[in-house]
């Protein structure tokens, strides 16, 4: 069953982004204390929730959205302008609970007829599930569980004991959480640990995707490791974005000590502002290129080729690493100014250098595409 949003949700459905307006200032203003508390304020988070952005890519007919993901990318990048922390929350929740969408119908329609629903998960440590009478027994540590203090269920991937993996969902208060995340960027995703020791999961709670989605569509036929990868690359374009807002405000009152001329008139600067600029432009339309091509062919097909895979992963990889270049020289311009921690210059520079050290930023994968493009063979994997 379905239920009412706030007036500003229509807005959201209809992706005007301009009436976004109120929700992205709540955000900017709540960044401080977000950092301090080292999570999104819990009313911020209840805005977050009753806008429907963490069941952004749920079908309508199960209280979601449905947004389209190229509109949806755009929606994460205009939240990660304003705080990395927030749109990786979003982000997060969103592209995982995906996933709810390979379990019964009556468990998704459960799981999202709560108005304040949102999934929570990590990559696995060590976890395993198997067969218990009519369900599953399931032991497991997970890390990185970002968003987890205000989820209302849990998942995470599991190796299956008769091959394979699992993932089941449960409840936050079946698990034991430990904070582990004294970080120096995206402090207020609050990605703690959690775990599990032989918890019994209803068969219905428990997905295999070695099974087609009990909800096929454009979204359950992409890899959710694909749709990280260049989801949180809009998380990247986001914060480079502000970044680059950032010091074009510092140099149009700064005069660093013993210099002739104030940033904004240094030719220098202007060059570097420059290249920043044309960098982040060719990254972004990168990505929206590459995205609106393969989700073309994939909305057609309901499936996705190695090529396709190779092309989405290319542009997450590669447009992570140019923002994180971006962020760089923009923090390079701002001098002295940008290394103090009321600075959100420092905030979003310190969110970047976290972004590139996760799984989804790995230079590694140039190697992987590299070894396609010559051989004509694709490594397909957990993240590929």
């Amino acid at each position: 069953m379905g239920f009412v949003f706030l007036p500003f949700l229509k807005k959201v459905i209809d992706l005007e982004l301009k009436n976004f307006a109120s929700l992205l200032d709540n955000i900017a203003k709540n960044a401080p204390l977000a950092e301090q508390l080292r999570r999104l304020p819990d009313p911020l988070v209840t805005e977050l929730k009753m806008s429907g952005a963490f069941r952004a890519l749920i079908p309508k007919k199960f209280s979601g959205l449905e947004l389209p993901f190229e509109q949806y990318l755009d929606i994460i990048k205009s939240l990660a302008e304003q705080d990395a922390s927030t749109a990786w929350c979003v982000n997060q929740a969103a592209v995982i609970a995906t996933t709810s969408l390979w379990l019964p119908d009556q468990i998704i329609s459960e799981i999202w007829g709560d108005p304040l629903a949102s999934v929570a998960n990590g990559p696995p440590y060590d976890c395993t599930i198997s067969y218990d009478n009519n369900g599953y027994k399931l032991t497991g540590h997970w890390g990185f569980s970002s968003g987890c203090q205000h989820a209302t269920w849990m998942t995470g991937p599991a190796r299956f004991s008769e091959g394979g993996w699992r993932s089941a969902f449960f409840r936050p208060d079946q698990a034991q959480f430990d904070d582990t995340w004294q970080v120096a960027g995206l402090k207020a995703t609050g990605s703690f640990e959690f775990r599990v020791k032989d918890l019994l999961v209803p068969a219905t709670q428990v997905v295999n995707f070695d099974e087609d989605a009990s909800v096929k569509t454009d979204i359950t036929s992409l890899p959710t490791a694909l749709m990280f990868a260049i989801s949180f690359a809009a998380v990247g374009l986001g914060v480079a974005k502000g970044a680059l807002s950032d010091v074009i405000k510092i140099t149009q009152g700064k005069k660093p000590q013993w210099a002739a001329l104030r940033l904004h008139e240094d030719p220098d600067v202007q060059r570097f502002l420059g290249k920043a600029t044309a960098r982040w432009r060719s990254a972004d339309a990168y990505l929206r290129q590459t995205t609106a091509e393969v989700l073309d062919s994939v909305r057609c097909n309901l499936d996705i080729s190695h090529s396709e895979r190779s092309q989405l992963r290319m542009a997450g990889t590669h447009v992570i690493q140019e923002c994180a270049e971006v962020v760089d020289l923009a923090y390079k311009v701002s001098g002295s100014t940008g290394i103090y921690q009321d600075e959100v210059l420092q905030r979003r520079f310190q969110d970047m250098h976290v972004i590139t050290q996760h799984v989804q930023g790995r230079e590694s994968y140039f190697g992987l595409l590299g070894r396609y493009a010559i051989t004509g063979h694709y490594e397909t994997g957990p993240m590929t």
